[in-house]
């Protein structure tokens, strides 16, 4: 089983032992749920690159339970779990990979698979803002007597849109989609995408063109609603407001993110719920008369959901290993994005890891231990409760143990021979005192990716994929020291002339 590829990069092990060492780290794939009462597929499956990553974005299910989580795949492994609906990642510098979605509810009940996606986190040395521009097209997916639902794909450079009806602008939008009201019945009309051209600041061009005739029908429409404001908002909700149009009250309004209806109300006010937390949403509402005839659209705003969760999850899965008698490995999963992890000891923090695994060293023989796990949120939103504990006790041995290495630090970062690869060079302060050391070894996580009788190794990565290691110091008899402090380094590579 490969190693995800957000956890490792690709660090190129050679031997059956590592290889067999990083399996054992990879979170099990759960068996997926496809009776009726479990979560909808995800939709709108998109990638793009920033040069040495792949940024992977998608939308949640329209309908079914709402979605706690969502699991990243490469083939068969997970290699992600977010509780978003974006995730960043880590792969070797000029390598495509392809991605597919899934969605989970609280019950861990999982949806069928989006389609694939493919993305490439390497591009020519051309600016692609100058080759001929990709056409997008346009899709007319409903049709009424007052309004048309359009959806085109994401535009392969990426950037916002500037949607135009028969020549008038209806605003920029990052979205796929969008509900356009207030037509007249039986009518032609000009449909348009725009973007930004990069390669000539300032200037936009034609990359999408269709046309949509509405339905026949009742020509009496409502005024449209103004002032949309947003009133509130949660991890997992935004309040809108907006002022009612002149003349008879409307039977009711209509709220489309797009041209995904999201809300209804009879009032001026509603919340919009089943959203994620560190989400942007583009908001228009519309006026509708008893036989549903629209209004035209309010003007859009856009608002974001609360950074930071409510009630952020916790680790789970928590599993522990006596390997020797000197060491123990652990393992967990976490359904959102930490930038790190906390082993606690009972309520001793003994162990700070970037990886959901980590070997904690240097342990006492024969001695017993109470691990917890907790996760420390990205965009400073702080740290999780603790996982459930877990009790393990070490294998009975000499109870002397080698000092622990020190100033662990990178000595050399080198592009490969090959795009894709990169040397590391790390290099530490000998073990003094304790028994005498006579092998470090040097650990990713939970993996052993080297080992070597001297004070420094280099170890063959991804290009441009960050790696986080700690060395150990072994004595004669295998027992390991404590860890020394870690060192976070990203692989060299060549970026594109």
């Amino acid at each position: 089983m490969p190693t995800p590829s957000h956890w490792r990069g690709a660090a190129a092990l050679t031997s059956a032992a590592l290889i067999a060492a990083i399996a054992l780290g990879a979170s099990p794939a759960v068996a997926r749920y496809d009776g009726p009462a479990g979560p909808t597929t995800p939709t709108a499956l998109w990638a793009s690159t920033n040069g040495v990553a792949i940024n992977l974005t998608w939308q949640q299910p329209p309908t079914g339970p709402r979605v706690h989580s969502f699991r990243v795949y490469e083939g068969g492994d997970v290699v992600a779990r977010t509780s978003t609906t974006s995730t960043t990642m880590n792969v070797p510098f000029g390598s495509s990979h392809t991605y597919t979605v899934t969605a989970v509810d609280r019950h861990g009940r999982e949806s069928a698979p989006t389609d694939p996606v493919t993305g490439r986190s390497w591009l020519s040395g051309v600016n692609p803002e100058c080759l001929p521009t990709p056409t997008l097209p346009i899709t007319v997916t409903a049709a009424t007597a007052s309004a048309v639902s359009l959806s085109w794909p994401r535009h392969p450079l990426g950037g916002e849109l500037d949607l135009r009806v028969n020549g008038v602008s209806l605003g920029w939008t990052s979205l796929t989609s969008a509900r356009v009201g207030g037509l007249a019945p039986a009518t032609d009309h000009q449909i348009q995408l725009f973007r930004l051209n990069q390669c000539s600041p300032g200037s936009t061009e034609l990359v999408g063109s269709t046309s949509a005739t509405t339905a026949a029908g009742d020509p009496a429409r409502h005024a449209p609603p103004a002032g949309l404001t947003v009133t509130g908002r949660t991890d997992t909700t935004i309040s809108l407001a907006w002022t009612a149009p002149a003349g008879a009250p409307p039977d009711r309004y209509a709220v489309y993110e797009g041209g995904t209806r999201v809300a209804s109300s009879v009032g001026t006010t509603v919340t919009v719920q089943r959203l994620f937390h560190a989400t942007w949403h583009r908001f228009t509402v519309a006026a509708l008369d008893p036989a549903g005839n629209e209004s035209a659209h309010s003007p859009a705003v856009s608002a974001g959901t609360e950074t930071c969760l409510s009630s952020p999850p916790r680790p789970v899965g928590l599993a522990a290993t006596a390997l020797s008698p000197s060491s123990v490995r652990l393992g967990w999963t976490f359904d959102a994005v930490a930038t790190s992890y906390t082993v606690w000891d009972g309520d001793t923090a003994v162990a700070i890891s970037r990886y959901p695994e980590t070997v904690v060293s240097g342990l006492p023989s024969a001695s017993r231990h109470v691990y917890r796990v907790s996760a420390t949120l990205s965009r400073s939103c702080g740290e999780t409760p603790r996982s459930a504990q877990v009790r393990v006790t070490t294998a009975p041995g000499p109870a002397a143990r080698p000092a622990a290495p020190a100033s662990l630090e990178v000595t050399g970062n080198a592009p490969g021979a090959w795009l894709t690869d990169a040397r590391l060079t790390l290099a530490w302060s000998a073990s003094t005192g304790g028994e005498p050391a006579v092998s470090y070894r040097v650990y990713e996580g939970a993996t052993v990716v080297g080992e070597t009788d001297g004070t420094q190794l280099t170890l063959a990565v991804g290009g441009a994929t960050w790696h986080t290691y700690t060395v150990v110091a072994v004595d004669a008899a295998g027992n390991e020291s404590a860890a020394s402090p870690s060192v976070t380094a990203q692989g060299m590579f060549y970026p594109p002339p």
